[in-house]
């Protein structure tokens, strides 16, 4: 496809926001009028001038740092200790999935209901972006992952999980523990 002109881009950003407020609103409906009224301003505000996904979440951080090899790019919150994530261990994570472009939550093991996620590291079974963006990290580490769709769910995107096309990624994962391979 063709890239989207610069008034394009801003059209579709003003609609985004202007759903987002209406979404942010609808959610507040219980609070004062005052706080729906203060809280959507905020919203327009941070989302439109790239606040929450392009500052809060994003990666455009000069924190994050490459992965050789792999256009996913990482970033340590919090550094962990002990023994590294290799290729064939047994880890398990909390992580939250939020799509860079319409900053929308699609995963959180943190939510009620949800349980930590284990995987086999470095062997394919997750993204790639994932798979290759949480090697090496330590047990209590947390790490913000930007996962493009290359390495993520590809040009198809995964609809059922609200994924466009096309989607980036954004992760942030904590190991919760590593076992080493059998």
């Amino acid at each position: 496809p063709a890239m989207m002109s610069v008034a394009a881009s801003a059209a579709r950003g003003a609609a985004i926001g202007r759903q987002h407020s209406r979404s942010s609103a609808a959610a507040l409906s219980s609070s004062s009028s005052s706080h729906r009224q203060g809280s959507a301003a905020y919203f327009n505000r941070n989302f439109l001038r790239g606040g929450f996904c392009r500052g809060d979440r994003s990666v455009a951080s000069a924190a994050m740092q490459p992965i050789p090899g792999f256009e996913t790019t990482m970033e340590t919150l919090t550094p962990g200790s002990g023994a590294a994530v290799a290729k064939g261990d047994t880890v398990t994570v909390h992580a939250t999935g939020i799509v860079e472009e319409t900053g929308d939550k699609f995963w959180s093991t943190k939510d009620p209901g949800q349980t930590s996620f284990t995987y086999t590291a470095g062997v394919g079974k997750v993204i790639t972006g994932w798979d290759q963006g949480c090697l090496g990290m330590s047990t209590g580490e947390t790490r913000k992952l930007r996962i493009p769709a290359l390495e993520g769910y590809g040009a198809g995107g995964f609809p059922a999980w609200g994924i466009p096309a096309g989607g980036t990624l954004l992760f942030t994962i904590e190991v919760l523990s590593i076992k080493g391979k059998k």
